[in-house]
């Protein structure tokens, strides 16, 4: 869960935070000047920012699959039911050893 919370949900968040924290910024100098402040939600740029989400997300992806996964030369065993009867994990494990 904490996985898929780093990987997919903070970065498809992060720019609409930004987006907001800024735009918390903005109304309050435009109260301190006197102007009247208008909402963020309804002066946010949707697509810019689902689109800026989903590049981060896709970057973020890309990076952990890159950099995350085992060394070369590894090959990867998928978790199984073990013949004690125990789910064993997915794990990489050197290619001279199925």
């Amino acid at each position: 869960m904490l996985r898929i919370i780093l990987t997919v949900v903070i970065p498809l968040l992060l720019p609409t935070l930004v987006w907001i924290a800024y735009m918390a910024l903005e109304r309050r100098r435009l109260a301190a000047a006197g102007a009247a402040p208008q909402s963020w939600f309804a002066a946010a740029p949707w697509p810019w920012l689902a689109g800026g989400g989903f590049l981060l997300m896709l970057a973020t992806l890309a990076l952990v699959t890159s950099f995350g996964s085992g060394d070369p030369g590894e090959v990867y065993v998928p978790a199984h039911v073990g013949s004690d009867g125990r789910l064993v994990p997915g794990r990489t494990v050197p290619a001279d050893k199925p």
